[in-house]
């Protein structure tokens, strides 16, 4: 047993190296950030994935309603929740065990196209790309999906399609990454048709077409539990998730620019979570269309309007398009739920694996990109080998251009850009010497001329939001209850926007806590100026207006925070709150009624 054992580490020791270097380096990573503030109050969507998922431990395990997110990945968070005992940094490296699988695929399939060099070269750069540590180290949904992409798009290069089995189990491998993220079933019928064109070489059109009718069908037994489980809960036919309409109108309306999320009809900042967003645009459709709507005809009617807005503006839609593509290209990695350059301030590994030099270089992208293309062009003669890589890249990217363009986004095009570099670059320091000198001054300038086009920003990108930086920074000092710190940060985000009302609460009751009464009360007061209605400044005024002593101007501070809680599209906790905070008042007056 043991001399066996010996004989495969030895056998696959590269592929064994290259995946346990793509584990550690995250780990080390992550233990660095297990010391920053708040790495035990998960934000934005990780927030969301991590609540989702004690909600699917907690009951009723399918839950209720349509999903309107895909649902594989909260439900692979919730089993590493329950293996864990809840635990958020077990489960971040215990996750982290999916992008040895990673590597270990991307290794495999570069030694399938090119050979042991090209593999272990494109494996160390998956193992220290800084986006990839940036984004597998959170709850978020590429640590799996591209996981599963890379499983399948090994599986078809390395012909491992030659069964009934086989093919169904490859068709599986993508049908769960479409519940991951619904946006490569874009991809999976170019990919067919890419199969039909392989085997067809050896089999009669009927039985090819028969093997890639296995392919889809292995697709469909992942996709139809999910199908059948939102028709049951909903009576509608929600494929996988209702998200979609409302992603295509974020990325195609009036105010879109490529970046953001965006619309003229529902006003987001940068405090907006998805769970307030949901029920915000569900609200407004049917207020739009005068009556109720169900899930799926509330993606129905996003879908219909970003339809609208391409069909009636197509100059305005093909020019967003245009400076979408261009976003794609460039370099500099625009963030979304946090900032990915701020990030850098917590760990000494990641400052090494991402940085930026403005206009000169942004690591690890604005070298990858032009690598890649100077693989494609060196390796112009296996353009047939290499074909499934392409195919995925270019069926792939109108999914991202259609949307945002974000790192996030374009992250799962990176591991085939990975394996085409790394077969480039094998490809040209094996054939250095023996290259000529033009063709060896072409491989420097074209690369270089690459170098420069790709690492300047244009239009609109290649600024980091501060205010969220700062904003984000306040958040989570205040769920430590570290109130002073979190006044620092909220102020130096009031610096950058001082008209953003939930920062203006934030900073206010963050100086009530420490004391500073008259500094909080003159923020409470900029706050419900500039919205009178925003419930949450309301109530945490009256904490104040209460400890002044001031019993009737506090009662009315909590009634016109109830009143408007009850004209917001959700109520939080903080409702709650405020009838305890009147209850508490009440009893302070020995039972007289304010509500």
């Amino acid at each position: 047993m043991a001399s066996s054992l010996l004989k495969f580490i030895n056998k696959h020791k590269a592929v064994i190296v290259v995946a346990g270097l793509a584990f550690v380096v995250r780990a080390i990573y992550l233990l660095e950030l297990s010391t920053a503030p708040g790495f035990g109050n998960p934000m934005i969507d990780e927030k969301w994935h991590w609540e989702w998922a004690s909600e699917i431990l907690a009951g009723p395990f399918l839950g209720t309603g349509a999903w309107f997110r895909a649902p594989l990945y909260p439900y692979f968070l919730a089993l590493l929740s329950f293996i864990t005992g809840g635990s958020i940094f077990w489960s971040k490296l215990l996750q982290l065990l999916l992008t040895a699988g990673t590597a270990t695929f991307i290794f495999l399939t570069a030694e399938k196209l090119f050979n042991r060099r090209a593999a272990i070269i494109a494996g160390v750069i998956y193992a220290v790309y800084g986006t990839f540590l940036y984004y597998e180290t959170m709850f978020l949904i590429p640590v799996l999906f591209v996981f599963l992409l890379t499983w399948g798009m090994y599986r078809l290069i390395a012909g491992k399609y030659g069964s009934v089995k086989s093919l169904l189990f490859t068709g599986l491998i993508f049908g769960l990454a479409s519940i991951a993220r619904p946006n490569v079933l874009v991809v999976i019928p170019v990919l067919m048709v890419w199969l039909w064109f392989v085997v067809r070489k050896t089999l009669t059109p009927g039985r090819a077409a028969a093997r890639v009718l296995l392919l889809a069908a292995g697709v469909a037994i992942a996709i139809i539990p999910v199908t059948v489980r939102n028709a049951i809960k909903t009576g509608q036919f929600i494929l996988i998730s209702s998200q979609g309409g409302i992603n295509l109108y974020l990325g195609n309306n009036p105010q879109a620019n490529g970046l953001n999320m965006l619309m003229p009809d529902v006003k987001l900042d940068a405090t907006t979570s998805w769970r307030d967003f949901i029920p915000m645009t569900t609200q407004v459709a049917e207020q739009a269309v005068g009556h109720d709507l169900n899930d799926a005809q509330v993606s129905s009617y996003w879908t219909s309007k970003a339809i609208d807005f391409i069909l009636h503006h197509p100059g305005s839609f093909i020019g967003l398009a245009w400076k979408k593509l261009v976003y794609l290209a460039m370099g500099f990695e625009n963030s979304d739920n946090l900032d990915i350059y701020h990030q850098r301030g917590f760990s000494h590994l990641y400052q090494v694996l991402l940085w930026k030099i403005d206009g000169v270089l942004y690591f690890p992208y604005g070298l990858l990109l032009p690598l890649a293309i100077m693989g494609v062009i060196v390796l112009r003669k296996k353009w047939r080998q290499m074909l499934p890589l392409y195919l995925f890249i270019v069926a792939y990217i109108p999914t991202i251009i259609l949307f945002l363009v974000t790192a996030r986004h374009r992250l799962p095009i990176l591991p085939f850009l990975i394996i085409i570099a790394g077969g480039g670059i094998a490809y040209m320091t094996a054939h250095w010497k023996k290259m000529a000198g033009s063709t060896r001054a072409l491989s420097i300038v074209v690369p270089l001329a690459l170098i420069f086009l790709f690492n300047h920003t244009y239009y609109a990108a290649g600024a980091t939001n501060d205010f969220q930086n700062f904003y984000n920074d306040g958040l989570r000092f205040a769920n430590l209850g570290d109130y002073a710190n979190a006044e620092v940060a909220f102020s130096q985000a009031y610096q950058l926007d001082p008209q953003s009302v939930p920062l203006l609460d934030n900073l206010a009751y963050s100086q009530f806590q420490i004391g500073e009464f008259e500094s909080a009360k003159r923020n409470f007061q900029r706050a419900i100026t500039l919205n009178p209605h925003y419930a949450r400044a309301l109530n945490n005024f009256g904490l104040l207006i209460l400890r002044e002593g001031k019993a009737d101007s506090a009662a009315m501070l909590f009634n016109e925070a109830i009143r408007d809680f009850a004209n917001e599209p959700i109520a939080d906790a903080t409702l709650s709150q405020v009838y305890l905070n009147l209850g508490d008042l009440c009893h302070r007056t020995r039972g007289r009624r304010y509500g």
